[in-house]
């Protein structure tokens, strides 16, 4: 084991398998005493069970390492204030954050009112509890490290609107937390993780479906069948954004999978037309942007 976040404690969701365990299981080895939160649904949400969190927490002490289980539904906002207190009173504050919680829920733009809420609170939702309910406090103490796990899917790319605005959401809400608390101690960064999972072998047929009407392409769908990789080489990033290395690295996006590591593009102004001063000038008339849009907007 090594020492590079010893004394840390750390917080962990969905850690009872795929990426959210291979997270424990990076952090532990580096010396920070987890929580291993996860409710022991199915991959579609279903039942509950202290199983998969009770494996990843005795895989982590029978490594030597410090884990405490909590079985608690991160998408309510009491489960995620119940998770913290668990940490709090097992282990003291909670220096590190990991969201990765998830599972597969319909997410078309034919979706009740209720299915809608209920993806929006455990993709989205989660991460805005989890951080109100940790990062003041790692402002305070001046250390954190919040990351907060969303996809591929927030480019709109796999059939799945709910999921996409969910994903999107979770950047923005990262890119806010971190320009509001830089130079405080903390950091806030996302992961977007590539690993062949429970869930990403389950959503196979769906994605064969989207590449059917059109909504993916068919690299997309063959990648999809191919699987992204191992998950022992999505948590290593991670790990690393949690020691004191990253300290300056906050509000971007990582992606890890299958060998490779990533940075995405942050957002920005790519182009602009410029229409004079606006004090004198009149505004655009739509014959001109029938022009200027595509020739110089668009490029």
């Amino acid at each position: 084991m090594g020492e590079r976040l010893k004394g840390k404690v750390a917080l962990v969701t969905g850690a009872g398998n795929g990426v959210g365990k291979s997270c424990a299981l990076a952090l532990a080895a580096q010396g920070a005493s987890v929580v291993v939160n996860d409710l022991g649904t199915s991959e579609f949400a279903e039942g509950q069970s202290t199983s998969a969190a009770d494996a990843t927490t005795e895989e982590i002490r029978a490594a030597g390492g410090k884990a405490e289980a909590s079985y608690d539904s991160v998408a309510t906002s009491d489960g995620v204030a119940h998770a913290v207190s668990i940490a709090e009173q097992a282990f003291g504050p909670v220096d590190i954050v990991v969201g990765c919680a998830g599972a597969i829920l319909p997410g078309d733009l034919y979706a009740s009112d209720e299915s809608y809420h209920r993806f929006i609170d455990l993709y989205l939702s989660q991460k805005f509890w989890l951080a109100r309910e940790t990062v003041p406090g790692m402002a305070e103490r001046g250390w954190g490290r919040f990351i907060a796990a969303t996809s591929e899917g927030a480019r709109g790319t796999v059939g799945n609107p709910i999921f996409a605005a969910a994903m999107g959401g979770v950047v923005s809400l990262i890119k806010g937390i971190s320009n509001d608390y830089r130079g405080r101690g903390v950091t806030a960064n996302c992961l977007a993780p590539g690993a062949t999972t429970r869930l990403s072998q389950v959503v196979i047929p769906q994605m064969e479906q989207a590449y059917r009407e059109g909504k993916i392409t068919k690299e997309m769908f063959e990648a999809a069948k191919a699987g992204p990789g191992p998950l022992t080489h999505v948590s290593p990033i991670v790990a690393w954004l949690c020691t004191d290395a990253a300290s300056d690295v906050t509000g971007r996006v990582f992606n890890a999978r299958g060998g490779k590591v990533s940075v995405w593009s942050d957002y920005e102004e790519v182009r602009s037309i410029f229409r004079g001063d606006p004090s004198t000038s009149p505004p655009w008339s739509l014959d001109e942007l029938d022009q200027l849009v595509p020739a110089q907007l668009l490029g």
